[in-house]
């Protein structure tokens, strides 16, 4: 699987997302079970909650993926109550610095945020026009996503 394959299926299922974020704050757990889900019906093996391999046991990760191509460690960050508009940068941030201690390296390891209001789109959209970031930004159904390589 690729980063944009993964941003792809995302996109795909923006109305679901969509109307998620309309029920309120706390929908990130929701996302991480429906990312989780739309991977294995696209025949990707993926597991939540799954604890980082010591000496850093005591962080989990969101989500650990499996293919043909690779393994894949997933931070995910979307945009709720708690973080809205350009804050939602302080959550990718964080979490490019946890999953950075992902060792050892499965293979690939990406950070996903998901935002919808403008201020967010447009933070996500600056970040990703950074070569230095290495991330990619697409904006589809009512939501952008950003798919950062770490």
């Amino acid at each position: 699987m690729t980063n944009l394959q993964l941003q792809n299926l995302i996109i795909n299922d923006a109305a679901r997302i969509v109307a998620a974020i309309t029920t309120g704050a706390g929908w990130e757990v929701w996302m991480q079970v429906e990312l989780t889900m739309q991977l294995r019906a696209n025949q990707v093996q993926a597991a939540r909650e799954v604890p980082y391999p010591p000496p850093n046991q005591a962080l989990v990760l969101d989500i650990l993926a499996q293919d043909a191509l690779g393994i894949y460690a997933i931070e995910l960050k979307v945009e709720s109550a708690n973080n809205a508009g350009a804050a939602i940068m302080g959550g990718i941030d964080a979490d490019l610095s946890k999953i950075a201690r992902y060792i050892p390296n499965p293979g690939t390891r990406w950070v996903v945020g998901l935002g919808y209001s403008d201020a967010a789109l447009n933070a996500m959209q600056l970040f990703a026009a950074n070569p230095h970031n290495n991330a990619i930004f697409a904006i589809g159904g009512g939501i952008g996503v950003l798919v950062a390589t770490v």
